[in-house]
């Protein structure tokens, strides 16, 4: 996700870097929308998401080190085909909320290219789902991910980052965390925060605004 501030992606761009950008953009506001269907649901008992998961095409293996593993990042995989790249290893950034649906946890991730990707998880227990995303799996820390599955979806055809064996990722060490992350920019110590939901960090009004209108953060800003 190019959000390094050094680039205005309010300014519509059709050349190949911005069509990345467009479909980064996209995968930043339907993860939001997602959000928003899960706090509809807390609030709502009626109201009632049903998630169903389809088997894997290929199967992910799961090795026990990081050591000998190739690196690799989001725009060196093929998102139009299913592939696990056996001897790599994915290192990304969490840069939105891990939300649970079971048998599943979905995140949006970024690697050192500031490209982002969705992400889920199978295979994952309600009480299980909850921890995670509450204590493991939240907005700032870092993770590798061994012989990164790129799935395309069954029913949407896009590509996402797919697990099906947990122990194929490992927490990056706490040093490496990024802290107070803004959640336009994704640098870290951002002091600001919004202030009605107060949840979402920022560096700066700027920030904000752009979050707002660019990631619709009203979708999920509850008081």
């Amino acid at each position: 996700m190019l959000l390094s501030g050094k680039q205005d992606l309010s300014i519509q761009d059709k050349s190949p870097m911005g069509n990345i950008l467009n479909d980064q953009i996209e995968v930043i506001k339907n993860h939001r929308q997602w959000e928003k269907t899960t706090l509809d649901e807390k609030h709502n008992p009626f109201y009632k998401t049903i998630s169903t998961t389809v088997k894997p095409r290929v199967k992910q293996q799961s090795d026990k080190l990081l050591i000998g593993l190739k690196p690799i990042t989001l725009r060196e995989m093929n998102s139009r085909k299913d592939h696990v790249y056996t001897g790599c290893v994915l290192s990304v950034t969490i840069i939105e909320e891990t939300l649970s649906w079971i048998p599943s946890i979905y995140l949006v991730i970024e690697d050192e290219n500031f490209d982002c990707e969705r992400m889920l998880i199978y295979g994952i227990s309600k009480e299980e789902g909850e921890y995670l995303i509450s204590n493991l799996y939240t907005v700032g820390k870092k993770i590798h991910i061994i012989n990164p599955y790129l799935r395309i979806g069954a029913n949407d055809m896009k590509p996402s980052i797919r697990v099906d064996d947990i122990s194929s990722i490992v927490m990056q060490s706490k040093s490496e965390w990024i802290l107070n992350i803004c959640r336009y920019c994704c640098e870290a110590g951002a002091s600001k925060f919004c202030g009605k939901c107060k949840q979402a960090n920022y560096c700066s009004k700027e920030c904000q605004t752009m979050d707002w209108k660019l990631y619709n953060h009203k979708l999920i800003c509850k008081s």
